[in-house]
């Protein structure tokens, strides 16, 4: 079995998407707090400014999530592609982690929306607590743990059997199901991480 190993670009595309109920979240937060703001005056100095002032942040997450969005179809779709290099195991058991995903949503992302996006200091904490929980999401399994994956993917913590030897690890599918005894190809894409 080949290998496939993520490179940083797909590690922040997925960490990107997994916190794109947050920021959705965020931009209606910023425009509801400055719905005032919402008229055309037209192309001045000061307009542009407080456009910005009032608006960066929701064009700043709107542009890494149209990045991440648009990432995570080009790695599915080179995962898919590349599934032909993985080598076929027979599951020996299944556990569902689909739920996974709720649970990181009310975890990580639920105590971010009650945030004021006009506070300096409340925007630098988000941004702080964020690549804090980056830098621990890319050294661990947490990246297989994505709401937005989840949509039409699937994950399921498997026990295999490949060439006599049990293995354990966490197995993203398109499958909504995988039978005990079932053969499967699967290619690992990360540490205890395959795609199948």
């Amino acid at each position: 079995m080949e290998k496939l190993k993520l490179k940083n670009t797909a590690l922040v595309v997925l960490f990107l998407t997994s916190y794109l109920p947050l920021f959705g979240l965020l931009v209606l937060r910023q425009i509801k707090q400055n719905r005032d703001f919402l008229n055309f005056k037209g192309l001045s100095k000061d307009a542009i400014t407080v456009f910005f002032s009032k608006f960066g942040l929701s064009i700043f997450l709107i542009s890494i999530s149209i990045y991440g969005l648009f990432g995570l179809y080009l790695l599915m779709k080179n995962l898919k592609r590349k599934i032909n290099n993985g080598e076929i195991v027979k599951i020996l058991e299944v556990e569902n982690k689909n739920s996974e995903a709720i649970g990181y949503i009310s975890t990580y992302i639920v105590p971010f929306i009650f945030q004021d996006t006009n506070d300096v200091f409340d925007l630098i904490s988000i941004i702080l607590v964020l690549i804090i929980i980056f830098l621990i999401y890319i050294k661990s399994n947490m990246i297989a743990i994505n709401p937005i994956l989840n949509i039409n993917h699937s994950l399921f913590q498997i026990e295999y059997s490949v060439n006599g030897k049990k293995r354990k690890g966490l197995l993203i599918t398109e499958l909504d199901e995988i039978d005990e005894n079932q053969e499967l190809k699967i290619n690992q894409i990360s540490k205890n991480i395959f795609y199948g």
